[in-house]
């Protein structure tokens, strides 16, 4: 996961179905890890667990709507 996230953006865009669905995949492993992350800071009332997945959800969601925007 860290690694797709050191990439960063790629260079002026769309290539194709396969760049949207590599961007696809890392908003899936974001948005699962952050809702993972963020009920085990529930359960463990862990506010540093809640708040790192709720800032995963989030990384994700902007990453989706990079990827919509890109391949609109």
């Amino acid at each position: 996961m860290l690694t797709l996230l050191a990439q960063g953006a790629p260079s002026n865009f769309p290539s194709g179905p396969d760049e949207l669905e590599r961007y696809l995949n890392a908003f899936y492993i974001l948005f699962g890890l952050g809702f993972i992350i963020g009920m085990l800071g529930g359960l463990f009332k862990s506010r540093t667990l809640q708040a790192v997945g709720v800032t995963l959800v989030f990384m994700g969601t902007g990453l989706f709507f990079v990827a919509v925007a890109q391949f609109d």
